[in-house]
């Protein structure tokens, strides 16, 4: 509202005014009053007072703003005095959030919700949507599990929820089977890479079990969903986003170069002869005659090294462009996007390419049936380059050659060494290519007979075609230039499911007091997956690549798998609202799983929330301080079929599998059981409580929420192992429980908003502690081991622990008699002797810690000055600790060969050196594991962004709408003491690894 008196005409162009609250007419200090288009400006004082000069009165706009209230633009128009009401601006309460077969306002939210709209989605510049989730949301932690272009991630909300039997070194301890059911416009799909992130208008996730209830058994890890940009009211628009840069390899590992590798020789060989108990051969009494190569010789006399890394890493290109167009009237709303990814390697060979088309449709057909059709299409073509390049580029050592003296790359660096080959050879000799269509769709029909009662149907396939193709040529490493050793793979994979949701909403008020909000669901889902594939070996030319697989003389494997499974459910949730400030949320879930036997495939899953509008209490009114205040209280279960944990459709019944064997002199076929049968194995069950507190103060200046949680398992489903000598290695039960409990954080505040200047910052902070409580009987511990290192499940530990032993420094020359008494020698790992029994075995083992991180955060800030803005986004994981492959492969000394292999730095132990960090070169004795576990705590900056919008008049002049010009440094700088590749997937296995990198890229985005 605008109070004003009139100039009279030809005065003063002095003007002055009252800037006051709608909500209770009191006056706002230092409200900023702008005059439009001229950055001149002032703010109002104690009083809400302000006065301006304005060289043009008829024609000046005063633009309005503070924190909390919606920003006003008001036209002078001649005016002397001004009184100005602003509006409480309640858009973040009033913000619509998706929760499942429906939407609900933030304010009234009962469970544990954050979101991500397309700006901050936008801001982050990811060819993944995952990477956009990176550090951005309490309690989601997201691993990449390959750095490689196309690479995917597993995520984990809320801990582990499940124990698997099935956890890999490539995984790093996370399991795709725990990560949270994504939806797509209300399609489950099992991943998300394949989505553009410039095509998502906003991600809700749902973390509690209140929240996720109305998935059931889908819902056990936590949901993310997402809705893709839809078409709009009003005339056509079209809009072009796009960015290009630049990717380079960071943060490599400092391994040994030119003389100092010739020095870690020399103590390497001597190492060995420690090794042995002989302490009498120093390093200037290794002649390297005895030991290197003739070419190594050479070089070395001659200085001639060479640094490997350098030869095969180089500069990759990162790219995006979307176009978009979105247009419609009052009865009908379209929209249309193309766009294309690339995103080059720092490897030869490495890239990804990704097309994608999306087009959206909907229209009131009458007063009573509406339609929507949504399709989206994406394309990817992933080239995954050389599993063993970059570690053969570590692994070999500068004494080598890598060229002929005709500048041909050179097979064997290293004379009369065939381990190891060049791997400049890689490139052009191996190829990993897959390609993926991927299709989703949903039919939406909703028939509205009143206005309280809606009725829908939607049916929402989702296809997914995947070709894997990979060929070995002569002069691969894994083919050792030999042509018998050539190989081709194909395999094809295809995968058909669907979603039908029948869906009643039904809506009912009473009086000003009562509200009600009824959804009913009937769901059925179905998911076919089919995969074949062959493989042969032995091609007389490289030409065909796997294109010709029958062109192989030798065939080893042609083999096919099929699997189906279906899920049906009915539910109900009921969201009660008396006088908007207590809110209540009742949902049940009952859910049918083929997986299961047929007596235990149903289970019911409920869930009940409480919220209390604090604010909106009469004792409130009077304050000042606090803007909002709102209580949460939930309790809630959800469900696992058995997935999580490895279990696969049929997987707790015994089947028929057929082998061949030899009766006499004929082969004849048998049959056997694959597996024992479970008929008792049912449902794993969540039980969540949660407690939340959403609050704003100053005016919704600072704002944000706290939640505290605490989520139990019970009937863990795990492949229990038992005696070899029942036929069987194990059989799926219901073994365990274990339990997470937490605390999560999310804040928002506007620290500086003055004239043209305005400073805002984002945090969030998540700490979580997982254990196992229970497992099967008196059993306490599970021991397993993948190729990085050895892992338990034990009860009162987090899930998957490592297990291991505690180092203790290195043996020294004082303590040979203390070190043979073990079976040791000076130089070599020292581990504690837990028991103090004189022996060091495997009851000296325990537990040194867990890949999740202890706590992990993530802060960003964003900086506006007029028509600049600059944004840098920090996230962080603490108290992780993990194998590292890395060190397994490239810290020298594991190989009983002296120096076989180059070596990362270390602080070696030597007699003259006598270190307590690393042991001997090629002696690290019989308990040197411990040195494979490593803090992989992190600080990583996601990206800084500097931005320009162009002013109005600009735009004006263009006739477009907007455009903004920014330039982003993506990953630019990480912060850790791990000296491997990436903290992040340190126990991924080197073949097959790639380099964590940084892009640098500018980019526009345009709007007509």
């Amino acid at each position: 509202m605008v109070v004003i008196s009139n100039f009279a005409q030809g005065q003063s162009s002095s003007i002055s005014g009252t800037v006051i609250s709608g909500e209770d007419q009191q006056p706002i200090p230092g409200a900023t009053v702008l005059i439009k288009r001229t950055g001149t400006g002032t703010v109002t004082d104690l009083d809400g007072n302000f006065t301006l000069n304005v060289s043009n009165p008829a024609e000046a706009i005063l633009t309005i703003s503070f924190v909390g209230y919606v920003t006003q633009e008001v036209p002078v128009n001649n005016q002397s005095k001004l009184q100005i009401t602003l509006a409480p601006d309640v858009a973040q309460l009033d913000e619509v959030v998706v929760v499942g077969y429906g939407e609900t306002k933030r304010k009234d939210l009962t469970g544990s919700v954050v979101s991500m709209d397309s700006k901050n989605i936008q801001e982050a510049n990811k060819v993944n949507a995952f990477q956009a989730l990176q550090g951005q949301v309490a309690g989601v932690n997201i691993q990449a599990a390959d750095n490689k272009p196309g690479g995917g991630f597993n995520v984990r909300i809320r801990g582990s929820n499940t124990i698997n039997a099935n956890e890999t070194v490539e995984q790093g301890g996370f399991n795709p089977g725990q990560n949270p059911l994504f939806v797509v416009d209300g399609i489950f799909v099992n991943d998300i890479s394949f989505l553009n992130p410039a095509d998502i208008e906003r991600m809700d996730v749902l973390k509690d079990a209140s929240a996720t209830a109305i998935y059931g058994s889908r819902g056990s890890n936590g949901v993310v969903i997402i809705e893709t940009k839809k078409g709009t009211q009003g005339k056509m628009t079209v809009q072009y986003d796009n960015y290009i840069g630049v990717k380079e390899a960071y943060n490599l590992p400092d391994m040994l170069q030119g003389e100092e590798f010739v020095q870690y020789f020399r103590d390497a060989v001597v190492g060995n002869f420690y090794a042995s108990g002989d302490f009498s051969v120093l390093p200037e009494d290794v002649n390297l005659a005895d030991y290197m190569r003739p070419n190594e010789l050479e070089n070395v006399a001659n200085g001639d090294y060479v640094n490997w890394i350098d030869l095969i890493q180089h500069n990759g290109m990162q790219q995006n462009h979307t176009l978009s167009l979105n247009g419609g009237n009052d009865k009908t709303v379209y929209g249309i996007g193309v766009a294309y990814t690339q995103d080059e390697g720092t490897f030869e060979g490495e890239d990804y390419e990704r097309y994608t088309i999306r087009g959206n449709l909907s229209s009131q057909l009458s007063e009573l049936i509406s339609v929507s059709f949504n399709n989206y299409a994406s394309f990817a073509l992933r080239n995954e380059g050389s599993r063993e390049g970059l570690r053969s580029a570590y692994r070999l050592r500068p004494t080598g050659t890598p060229f002929e003296q005709n500048g041909d790359p050179q097979f064997f660096p290293l004379q009369g060494e065939t381990f190891i080959t060049n791997p400049l050879f890689e490139a052009d000799n191996i190829t990993r290519e897959t390609r993926t269509l991927n299709y989703l769709s949903n039919l939406s029909l909703s028939f509205t007979p009143t206005k309280n009662l809606k009725i829908s149907s939607n049916f929402s396939p989702n296809i997914e075609f995947s070709r894997y193709g990979e060929y070995r040529g002569r002069y691969a490493k894994s083919t050792s230039g030999q042509q018998v050793n050539t190989r081709a793979e194909v395999n094809n994979r295809n995968r058909i499911s669907y979603t039908w949701d029948n869906i009643v909403n039904y809506n009912l008020e009473f009086g000003s007091d009562h509200r009600l909000n009824n959804t009913f669901v009937y769901s059925l889902f179905m998911d076919r997956y089919e995969n074949y594939l062959m493989q042969r070996r032995n091609y007389s030319t490289d030409e065909f690549l796997f294109y010709n697989i029958d062109a192989g003389s030798d065939l080893r494997t042609a083999e096919g798998g099929f699997s189906k499974q279906t899920l049906e459910s009915y539910t109900a949730r009921i969201n009660y609202a008396f006088k908007d400030k207590y809110l209540l949320t009742l949902t049940g879930r009952y859910d049918g799983s083929s997986i299961l036997s047929d007596q235990n495939k149903w289970a019911f899953f409920p869930s009940a929330a409480f919220a209390w509008r604090i604010i909106d209490e009469g004792f409130m009114k009077e304050q000042q301080f606090i803007a909002d205040l709102k209580l949460r209280l939930s309790y809630g279960e959800t469900g696992n079929n058995g997935t999580g944990g490895g279990l696969v459709p049929l997987g707790s019944l015994s089947l028929i599998g057929n082998n061949f064997t030899n009766l006499g002199d004929q082969i004849s076929q048998t049959a056997y059981v694959t597996n024992l049968a479970n008929q008792d194995l049912t449902w794993e069950k969540t039980k969540e409580f949660n407690f939340g507190l959403d609050f704003g103060f100053f005016n919704n200046r600072l704002y944000g929420s706290l939640d505290i949680y605490h989520r139990k398992n019970t009937g863990i489903i795990f492949f229990r192992p038992i005696s070899t000598v029942t036929g069987f290695s194990g059989v799926f039960q219901n073994v365990g429980e274990a339990e997470n409990k937490g605390i999560e954080l999310g804040l928002n505040s506007v620290n500086i908003h003055t004239g043209d200047f305005k400073w805002t910052t984002s945090l969030n902070f998540a700490k979580n502690n997982n254990k196992i409580t229970k497992l099967y009987g008196d059993l306490d511990q599970i021991l397993f081991g993948v190729q990085a290192g050895s892992y338990v499940h034990k009860v009162g530990e987090p899930v998957g622990s490592i297990y291991s032993y505690v180092f203790d420094g290195i043996w020294q020359m004082d303590e040979v008699d203390e070190a043979q008494s073990y079976g040791q020698q000076p130089g070599q790992v020292r581990v504690r002797d837990l028991n103090d029994d004189g022996t060091i075995d495997a009851d000296d083992r325990t537990v040194i810690g867990s890949n999740m991180p202890k706590w992990s955060g993530g802060i960003a800030n964003t900086f506006n000055y007029k028509n600049w803005d600059f944004t840098f986004f920090v996230r962080t994981n603490q108290g992780a600790v993990s194998a590292s492959y890395f060190h397994i492969s490239h810290s020298g000394g594991f190989d009983s060969t002296p120096a076989r292999f180059n070596s990362l730095q270390t602080n070696y132990w030597t007699p003259d050196n006598p270190s307590n960090e690393w042991y001997q070169p090629s002696n690290n004795g019989p308990f040197s594991e411990p040195l494979t576990y490593h803090d992989v705590s992190f600080v990583k900056v996601g990206y800084i962004t500097l931005g320009y919008n162009f002013k109005q008049n600009i735009l004006d002049a263009l006739k477009i709408q907007s455009l903004r010009l920014y330039f982003t440094a993506q990953n630019p700088f990480t912060f850790t003491n791990y000296e491997g590749w990436d903290p992040e997937n340190a126990a991924r296995n080197s073949w097959g690894s790639a380099y964590m990198s940084r892009i640098f890229m500018g980019g526009i985005n345009v709007k007509f």
